[in-house]
């Protein structure tokens, strides 16, 4: 499962003017930074962390009042591992956006990743003091801890995560379980579900993944500190890439496993926010077709030869494959060892 959610990059361009200058001026810089920020924005999806960086510096050099600009720089600079400028940027950005709980959240992380624990864990406490159900908060909290552990005592803070793991995982999988019908998770019986490594897609880290071959779920280990509800969400998602039994994906099926993840969120979150459930909740709630709409969008940006359908999604009796609406109508189906 890849994210869908925004908050990879900015949709929205704000657009400031100097006082007392001539309107024509800030017109014409106004044009060409938003210009350069939607050239970077491109790059950016399409994993060019680079050459965005280098757009969107174009577009800050136009309009260096502009925050946004830092923001999407910092965004940019994690991507290709430069956490010192990335740092740098989301400072810049927050301190005019004080209340901004995403961006402490990524400034954290920045900081985390570049060793800096004390400053990481204030700026995830930052977060969490503004929005205390944010689970991505409290988890990066909780990781931190564990980094700074792990630098009196590796193996206490290996022992310590693990056990947590292990307690989480368990809990979760008793949510997914008791959410789906008894049938449904017995035809899964041999699919083994665990945190590890996940691969990417298009450049993006599965949050979650199945893999045929091996008939295993993993839920990526970063992951070990979600709350159980979150997990759950995951393991749902990826129950119906894993029913199948086979080593296809396509658009529905993504669409399919999105909507009953969805649905196990809306009715079991309790109050626990994550951004990535939260915003297929809101598209969900907006219509059922907004999340899928978004979901195809998303997984044909990450992969142009994706097929439309595959097989049992639709589920027919008779599997034949839509290759009137298919984009890759000219090409054999893709089969993957790791579904995403």
């Amino acid at each position: 499962m890849i994210s869908i959610s925004p908050h990879s990059h900015i949709n929205q361009y704000n657009s400031y003017f100097k006082a007392g200058s001539k309107q024509s001026v800030p017109n014409f810089a106004n044009a060409n930074t938003q210009s350069y920020m939607e050239q970077g924005d491109n790059l950016y999806n399409h994993g060019k962390f680079s050459d965005a960086i280098k757009a969107y510096n174009q577009a800050l050099s136009m309009n260096p009042d502009n925050e946004t600009i830092n923001r999407k720089l910092g965004k940019a600079y994690h991507n290709i591992k430069d956490y010192s400028s990335a740092e740098k940027n989301f400072l810049i950005y927050i301190e005019k956006n004080p209340k901004d709980v995403d961006a402490w959240i990524e400034l954290g992380e920045a900081q985390r990743q570049n060793g800096m624990y004390s400053k990481a864990k204030n700026s995830f406490e930052q977060a969490q003091s503004l929005d205390p159900n944010n689970d991505l908060a409290r988890r990066s909290i909780l990781e931190t801890n564990n980094n700074i552990l792990c630098c009196l005592s590796p193996q206490q803070a290996y022992t310590e995560k693990q056990a947590y793991a292990t307690k989480n995982l368990q809990t979760a999988l008793n949510m997914a379980t008791n959410y789906m019908s008894p049938k449904y998770m017995q035809d899964l019986s041999d699919v083994v579900i665990e945190f590890g490594k996940t691969a990417s897609m298009g450049g993006t880290a599965n949050i979650a993944q199945y893999e045929n071959a091996k008939k295993k779920i993993t839920v990526s280990d970063t992951y070990k500190y979600a709350s159980p509800q979150v997990i759950a969400a995951y393991i749902v998602h990826e129950s119906v890439h894993a029913k199948d039994k086979d080593p296809y994906t396509s658009i529905r099926e993504e669409q399919d496993a999105y909507e009953i993840a969805t649905n196990f969120w809306i009715k079991n979150s309790n109050g626990v926010k994550d951004p990535e459930m939260d915003y297929a909740a809101e598209l969900y709630q907006q219509s059922p077709q907004t999340l899928k709409d978004r979901v195809e969008e998303i997984y044909t940006l990450r992969d142009p030869d994706i097929a439309k359908t595959s097989p049992n999604h639709p589920p027919k009796k008779k599997f034949h494959f839509n290759w009137n609406k298919s984009k890759a109508a000219t090409q054999p189906i893709k089969e993957y060892d790791t579904i995403a």
